[in-house]
């Protein structure tokens, strides 16, 4: 006997999540990523919609989502509405729905709206060459900032999680991938190890440090000091993540 949960932001969308398989596995959707989650975008009442299935987990951790935990589908939901509650952009959130047996977690979707961003920052870190580019980081960091400010730690914050929308030289970023998230009050340490994340080029880190330093009044040279461990400690984290790639084949 099939067992569902979700929770929709309104009523209206209760057709739409209670048959989002039907609605997911239309041959006809877009489909944005394709590893070990897939996000496709879907039409429900001629509007699209950015719909997330999660892989289904392992035996040990269908028991654990079914009864312990909260899936990521929920948590994504619950904490796209507490961003949009603290001021902060993320795609509006529609709903998630959890689909399980009697004992055992099955899987998740979460749905939100589809956004229609110009780029990723991905693109503006990638690119030296990228117009406006300067503008554009000092932007990112304010933006960046103001999470900390606000005790938002994103623990996946990576160029490819932050969406761009453009408005002449003015510049609207949107958070996604959200399900790891946590609130809190953020230290130094937290703050740097945050940063730390976004880019390996020299000059670029150099850039965000002496700007990040000037608009939070912290001492450059000891948000330095923070952010070259917590770079240095994330470069050791990929190597050794590859090492054991190669060693599983």
């Amino acid at each position: 006997m099939q067992k569902i949960k979700y929770k929709t932001i309104e009523d209206n969308f209760n057709k739409f999540i209670l048959n989002i398989e039907d609605y997911f596995f239309n041959k006809d959707n877009i489909t944005l990523f394709d590893k070990r989650n897939i996000i496709k975008v879907v039409k429900f009442n001629n509007k699209k919609y950015a719909v997330k299935s999660f892989k289904i987990p392992h035996n040990l951790n269908k028991i654990v989502y079914r009864f312990f935990r909260d899936s990521k589908a929920k948590r994504s939901y619950n904490n796209s509405i507490k961003l949009l509650e603290l001021n902060i952009n993320t795609p509006k959130p529609i709903g998630y729905i959890e689909l399980n047996s009697l004992f055992l977690f099955k899987s998740s979707f979460y749905i939100s709206e589809f956004l229609n961003y110009n780029f990723e920052i991905r693109a503006v870190l990638n690119d030296l060459e990228f117009k406006d580019r300067e503008n554009i980081l000092k932007q990112f960091i304010d933006f960046t900032y103001q999470l900390h400010q606000k005790g938002i730690y994103h623990i996946d914050y990576s160029p490819g999680n932050i969406l761009v929308q453009k408005d002449n030289l003015e510049y609207s970023f949107y958070l996604i991938d959200v399900n790891r998230m946590k609130f809190l009050d953020f230290d130094i340490d937290l703050r740097t190890k945050s940063i730390s994340k976004l880019t390996t080029n020299i000059d670029d880190n150099n850039f965000i440090i002496d700007y990040y330093s000037k608009i939070s009044k912290i001492d450059k040279n000891i948000i330095t000091k923070k952010f070259d461990f917590y770079l240095n400690k994330e470069k050791e984290y990929l190597k050794n993540k590859k090492r054991l790639k190669r060693v599983r084949g």
